[in-house]
């Protein structure tokens, strides 16, 4: 959580780094993609996976070496002294190349399972795989920030450090508010296409600035979309996932306010 707003103006900055990173690899992906074959898999996704996978290990690295660099600029506006900060080792490339080619191979049975046709279902593999590959990619830098605040004897926690406008998911754990070093270092949890990072936290102190600020904001609307939820009459029970189902669903019905419970959402 910055404390400054050099630090806050940080933060954004590499959220806006590590996205470039994401959509570099992205972009050779999609020409990588350009030699799969959906009659012909057999021969054409092993070679696609392999090539993906160098793309993975590589925006891995590119990440991770960004959000070292954050970090130590980010600790020494805030605290007034960097830190070196190690890089993660990234997963073997057999991994990572099962990883993407399973995602691939999901996306394009499931479609034509489903009645795609080929082309539909060509579309519906690349977007599993360019999702997965974003992950991948973008888990150097997560990785980098979430170690190093464990390993910083200054570091208290760390945020979720999200866009101006995120999903329901994102806004919801980034609601939550520091994850504290105390307590154990959180998954970061990301989902596919997902472009949050993480701020370091080293003063627990209530201020206005960026992620701070958002994460209190982010609070404030779930706990709003509850009580819309509960006097609407349309609350969720029964899942693990009641209360975003609940928080979506506000959303989507441009954020009501308690004395609006009577809006109804067509199609839910």
């Amino acid at each position: 959580m910055a404390a400054t707003p050099q630090g806050a103006a940080l933060t954004e900055r590499h959220r806006v780094q590590q996205l470039a990173i994401q959509a570099g690899s992205i972009d050779r992906l999609l020409q990588l993609w350009r030699g799969v074959d959906v009659t012909r898999l057999s021969d054409t996704i092993d070679v696609f996976a392999q090539a993906a996978a160098l793309l993975a290990g590589q925006g891995f690295t590119d990440s991770a070496t960004a959000a070292a660099q954050y970090y130590s600029l980010f600790r020494a506006t805030e605290i007034g002294s960097g830190l070196s900060v190690p890089l993660p080792s990234r997963r073997p490339l057999d991994q990572l190349s099962g990883l993407l080619r399973g995602a691939a191979l999901s996306g394009i049975i499931t479609g034509r399972r489903s009645g795609m046709s080929i082309s539909r279902a060509s579309q519906n593999g690349l977007i599993k795989a360019v999702g997965t590959l974003g992950k991948l990619v973008l888990a150097g830098g997560r990785m980098t920030i979430t170690t190093a605040v464990q390993r910083d004897r200054q570091a208290i926690g760390w945020m979720r450090a999200t866009s101006g406008d995120p999903c329901p998911f994102c806004r919801m754990l980034a609601s939550r508010g520091a994850s504290y070093t105390s307590e154990g270092a959180a998954d970061f949890e990301p989902h596919d296409a997902c472009g949050c990072t993480a701020e370091p936290l080293y003063r627990d102190t209530p201020n206005t600035l960026g992620t701070a600020a958002q994460s209190r904001e982010f609070l404030r609307e779930f706990e709003q979309s509850k009580t819309w939820a509960r006097d609407s009459g349309t609350m969720s029970r029964g899942t693990s996932n009641d209360a975003l189902n609940d928080y979506r669903r506000w959303i989507a019905a441009g954020k009501p306010t308690a004395g609006d419970a009577g809006t109804e959402i067509s199609g839910q």
